[in-house]
């Protein structure tokens, strides 16, 4: 468990940012199951909704420098680079959410040079061949790189999913990678990944 909960409590309204550890904890919970991702079209969206889940999470679970935002009503942007493999799922666990005050919004983007607004960029399979251009120019901007690309820790990128043998869905974190972005990974979120270090 990542944080105690004490029971007993009168208030009933948890405060959101606790109601998402809660629902998180529940998914790694739920992902010490295996899930079975066999080749049927049913089965990959499933294992891309469970990615949609923790990809929302990492943006509780990382602190971004006090520059990130420059006004208020700045939105927090989880970007996708190239071929969207979520569908409608990224966007249905973020509606209506916000992170340290700022609207959670889903933006598709079609070049590493659109992503300078983003704050945690997803970088899909179709981009494998453009990773070393992608981080060429991220580097410069507090941006957290995630993907599912065999390898992408190990290349520059500070979060990668993998499949374990019991198809069960994973994360390595470089936390060195995340450090020289400027952002912070929590211990919690760092007990539950493997860690990548150069």
């Amino acid at each position: 468990m990542l944080f105690p909960i004490k029971s007993g409590t009168r208030n009933t309204r948890l405060p959101q940012w606790l109601r998402k550890t809660i629902q998180f904890i529940a998914v790694i919970s739920i992902l010490n199951v295996s899930l079975c991702l066999a080749n049927t079209e049913e089965n990959w969206i499933e294992e891309y909704q469970i990615k949609a889940v923790y990809l929302f999470n990492f943006a509780l679970f990382f602190t971004w420098p006090d520059y990130t935002f420059k006004h208020p009503s700045q939105p927090f942007r989880i970007c996708i680079l190239g071929q969207n493999p979520y569908g409608i799922d990224l966007e249905l666990v973020v509606e209506n959410e916000t992170v340290e005050g700022h609207q959670v919004i889903v933006q598709a983007v079609r070049s590493v040079y659109r992503t300078q607004r983003c704050q945690i960029l997803f970088v899909s399979r179709s981009e494998r061949s453009r990773l070393a251009n992608i981080f060429a120019y991220i580097q410069r901007y507090p941006i957290l790189s995630v993907s599912d690309i065999k390898g992408f820790a190990q290349q520059g990128g500070m979060i990668e999913f993998f499949n374990t043998p019991y198809n069960e869905v994973r994360f390595i974190i470089a936390p060195e990678a995340a450090s020289e972005a400027d952002l912070l990974a929590s211990a919690n979120l760092l007990e539950i990944a493997q860690i990548f270090y150069r």
